[in-house]
């Protein structure tokens, strides 16, 4: 098996793309699989020796372009063909690489994915899924910014994708599906989470009903449904809150008068607690509905985040995600009856 992964993307590229690739070689968990990096020649120069070291495992395709995180993705699209975001894209609809991850310009990743490997079929959008740990268990968001309208039939869908994710990944079998709203009751909120919740009642058997965005964190719902507005939303104010919840906490700690002994117990934990809850330390995220396993990592990803997202991906494809959801879809009669809609 082999991966590709863009290496000029991200707000630590190269070297934390470079040495996530090397610690996921290291990791026990990731069999032979083999990394291709994409990047430029001067990146492959500078890194030479290092990569030689791990040549056994790891490769590089030499790009030109570079998409940053400004370029909108109908001109990245057209005219930084030879980039390492897209090229990764283009390898893997032509077979060289089982599966391909970015931390690079979500909106240039979808594009180019949607254009070049298009939607599973049955699929009508697209969607991000992130995976939202809490100590012990956690919960998929989905929509998290691929759409930022939606119809109740693309709600649905988000629920089958993001269930089947979860089972492959061993995270939850049967997963519970809740809608978020602005309450519990099936009335409440806009047409669009009215309309949702009949669909999703009627059609989803783990369905739970409404949830607020206050009980998000209650262990309710493996997989939460939004538009992706509200979900882009949701998860850039959960990602402020842990860190400057940790942050505060060691400042606090810092302006005590604590004895030199008792400080180095208690960083560790700290650092405990923010991994507990950074949705980074579980890798990338997943964009589904695409036919063909991309992955897409957020741009602050350290190496630990890269080395997640490797795992994961490995996992999608070993575990044959894309094609168990083509199954699933032409074997769901429901599914017919939301793509007549």
């Amino acid at each position: 098996m082999k991966i590709a992964l863009d290496i000029m993307s991200g707000d630590k590229a190269p070297n934390c793309n470079i040495n996530g690739a090397i610690n996921f070689i290291k990791n026990p968990l990731s069999q032979n699989t083999h990394v291709v990096l994409y990047g430029t020649e001067k990146i492959l120069k500078n890194n030479s020796k290092l990569l030689k070291k791990h040549s056994d495992r790891i490769s590089f395709i030499i790009t030109k372009d570079i998409i940053t995180m400004d370029d909108k993705p109908s001109h990245a699209f057209k005219n930084k063909r030879n980039s390492s975001l897209i090229k990764i894209i283009d390898d893997l609809k032509e077979e060289q690489v089982s599966g391909a991850i970015s931390s690079g310009n979500t909106g240039a990743l979808l594009t180019a994915s949607l254009l070049i490997l298009g939607k599973i079929e049955g699929i009508k959008r697209p969607a991000l899924a992130p995976y939202i740990p809490i100590k012990g268990s956690g919960f998929i968001l989905c929509d998290a910014g691929a759409n930022a309208t939606v119809k109740p039939e693309h709600l649905y869908q988000f629920a089958i994708m993001s269930s089947a994710y979860l089972e492959h990944q061993g995270l939850q079998n049967k997963p519970k599906v809740g809608l978020l709203n602005i309450g519990s009751e099936p009335k409440k909120g806009n047409e669009l989470t009215i309309e949702s919740y009949k669909i999703l009642e009627e059609k989803l058997p783990n369905f739970i009903g409404n949830l607020e965005s206050r009980e998000l964190f209650d262990k309710k719902a493996d997989i939460i449904l939004c538009d992706g507005f509200t979900g882009n939303i949701v998860l850039k104010l959960i990602e402020g809150l842990i860190n400057k919840m940790i942050k505060h906490t060691i400042q606090s700690v810092d302006s005590h008068s604590l004895s030199k002994m008792a400080k180095p117990i208690l960083y560790p934990v700290f650092d405990d607690i923010k991994k507990a809850y950074d949705y980074e330390e579980h890798g990338g995220t997943l964009l589904l509905g695409v036919n063909g396993v991309v992955m897409k990592c957020h741009g602050a990803s350290n190496a630990k985040a890269i080395e997640n997202a490797l795992l994961k991906t490995q996992k999608s494809i070993d575990t044959n995600l894309i094609p168990d959801i083509k199954s699933l879809l032409k074997t769901d009669p429901i599914i017919d009856e939301i793509n007549k809609i």
